[in-house]
């Protein structure tokens, strides 16, 4: 779990290169283009995914259940509230293109539409 989160995450910032932020964009810039493909054809958000899964991993590793708890609940809350503000930016940048996209594609974290 991890591995492969980590594998996950490192791939979404490469493949999105330059489009890739740790910070929500709430203006777009001149160059950014709306990534669809490679590691985001299967995952929207896939280095939030990548991380959700990443630190969830840590927890089962150190095998401690209070805070793979903390973690579920702190990270669910943490990626619900960002995708929802970085979702709403991105309608704004890329339009029907976007809905589109987010029709056809998942974040993969549960309960984080």
């Amino acid at each position: 779990m991890i591995v492969l989160g980590q594998i996950l995450r490192s791939l979404a910032m490469i493949h999105a290169s330059t489009n890739f932020s740790h910070a929500v964009a709430f203006g777009k810039r001149q160059d950014h283009v709306l990534v669809t493909n490679g590691v985001y054809s299967w995952f929207r958000h896939p280095s939030y995914a990548g991380f959700y899964y990443w630190a969830l991993g840590t927890q089962l590793l150190l095998q401690n259940p209070l805070t793979f708890a903390v973690f579920l609940v702190l990270l669910w809350r943490f990626f619900y509230y960002r995708t929802r503000a970085e979702e709403s930016a991105l309608i704004r940048f890329f339009g029907h293109e976007y809905i589109q996209y987010r029709a056809r594609t998942w974040t993969w974290i549960p309960f984080v539409p």
